[in-house]
């Protein structure tokens, strides 16, 4: 007989191809999954790994297990959901998410999930980018929107699966009345003797403007730092300086500002979801990744206002 515990373990070093990183992403020391995986070949009755020098290597034994195993799993989650349901009464699904993720992206896809999963409750958590990864791994959020910057991406935890979602491009925030304000596009260093009203970051991208600036081949005039988007508009309606933001920050917009896309160099965020493995989570995680997908592209595609 098979355990379903020790197949969540080969799962995990099926999919990571080395005991080690399995160990890593599970919590587990790494001799305790080669004993459990030595004790599932023993249950198996055949050899399910070949040693390699950077791991290991799947037996044609070994890959129609993981095949399988990925599948019962996938199972699994599902039926446990489904009695968790019969019991709780509302199943729920565990949402964290950054601010400017809640202007459009985040009410978006709450209200397609409703509309296609009404027996299942999206739970909205803030969760800053940088916090993500430890809230997944508390269990406090199972799906997290993350962001980076292009120019810079950061390294991802190999114990999640991310899942792309869009580019969310800066746009150059000027006062309407200001002479450039009419561009179809300008570049960064075309406003290089201007002042600059610039978003406040959190390492690693406490020097963001400053280092894109630079790419631009200029030093920049910063004039005032603020971690609120809709301040930047603000502060440039009232003619304290230029802003920098990125589009999905641009909603709602005020009517005394524009928003000027960037010419080369340009940049852009990139905005993804963090999620367990596919063989690890529950079928309402997929469903939420599918409707973020789906909205997502709606998003990318729709015209700027």
């Amino acid at each position: 007989m098979l355990d379903l515990r020790r197949l969540r373990i080969y799962a995990a070093v099926a999919e990571s191809g080395s005991f080690t990183a399995a160990a890593t992403a599970l919590f587990l020391s790494q001799p305790a999954v080669s004993q459990q995986m030595a004790i599932l070949e023993r249950e198996a009755g055949v050899p399910l790994f070949e040693r390699v020098p950077r791991g290991i290597r799947l037996t044609p034994a070994g890959q129609l297990l993981a095949e399988r195993t990925t599948r019962l799993l996938a199972e699994m989650d599902e039926l446990e959901d489904e009695l968790r349901r019969f019991g709780a009464g509302v199943r729920e699904v565990h949402l964290g998410a950054f601010p400017t993720a809640g202007a459009d992206l985040v009410p978006l896809t709450i209200r397609a999930y409703r509309e296609r999963h009404p027996d299942v409750r999206v739970v909205l958590t803030p969760a800053h980018a940088n916090d993500v990864v430890a809230q997944l791994h508390s269990s406090r959020i199972s799906v997290g929107l993350v962001w980076d910057y292009d120019y810079a991406p950061q390294s991802q935890d190999p114990a999640f699966d991310r899942v792309e979602l869009l580019a969310d491009p800066l746009r150059i925030v000027l006062p309407a009345e200001h002479p450039a304000a009419g561009e179809r596009e300008i570049g960064l260093r075309d406003l290089a003797e201007e002042p600059w009203i610039v978003r406040a970051h959190r390492p690693p991208y406490a020097q963001a403007f400053e280092q894109m600036c630079r790419i631009a081949g200029f030093e920049p005039q910063v004039a005032f730092r603020t971690d609120n988007y809709q301040a930047i508009q603000g502060l440039v309606a009232a003619g304290a300086g230029i802003g920098l933001v990125p589009r999905l920050s641009l909603t709602p917009r005020r009517a005394d500002v524009v928003a000027v896309p960037m010419a080369a160099p340009a940049f852009s965020r990139r905005v993804a979801a963090l999620a367990a493995p596919p063989a690890t989570r529950p079928s309402t995680v997929d469903d939420l990744l599918d409707v973020l997908r789906a909205t997502a592209d709606t998003l990318q595609r729709s015209p700027e206002e």
